[in-house]
């Protein structure tokens, strides 16, 4: 399958999301704050807090993919590694929830971005589809 990247969030960078990204499939773990979790449960951090990012148009490659990663979702795909995730940040995360979804070939694109664990991964999100209708809380705290 063959994906439309200008309409990603990100997209007016060069390679956002990048090449290497491929579609989103199988079982992934997110941390919400919502039951049933809502789209704002599913802003990009460079939305959040643009501070971090450089968001002009002439920027270096490294920044360019920093941005390009905020512009995605955190995601785990094992369910320890999200609980750790939680426990690494208690205070933005003291009151998240955990939220489990099955994603397919259509739900947007995904790579593995993690240092501390191999299960962190950033989603490109697809663009017009409500993606939290996916997802239902597993763990309440």
């Amino acid at each position: 399958m063959v994906y439309d990247r200008s309409q990603y969030f990100g997209s007016h960078l060069s390679n956002c999301p990048p090449n290497d990204a491929k579609p989103a499939l199988g079982i992934i773990y997110r941390l919400v704050f919502n039951n049933p979790p809502n789209s704002n449960d599913f802003v990009p951090i460079v939305i959040e807090e643009p501070k971090r990012f450089n968001l002009q148009s002439n920027i270096t490659e490294e920044e360019e993919e920093k941005t390009c990663i905020g512009h995605g979702i955190s995601v785990c795909k094992e369910l320890e590694d999200i609980r750790k995730q939680k426990k690494r940040f208690p205070r933005k995360f003291k009151n998240a929830k955990i939220a489990k979804s099955v994603l397919t070939s259509e739900c947007g694109l995904i790579k593995q971005t993690g240092s501390l664990n191999k299960s962190h991964y950033t989603w490109w999100l697809p663009p017009n589809v409500e993606v939290w209708h996916f997802f239902v809380v597993i763990e309440q705290q």
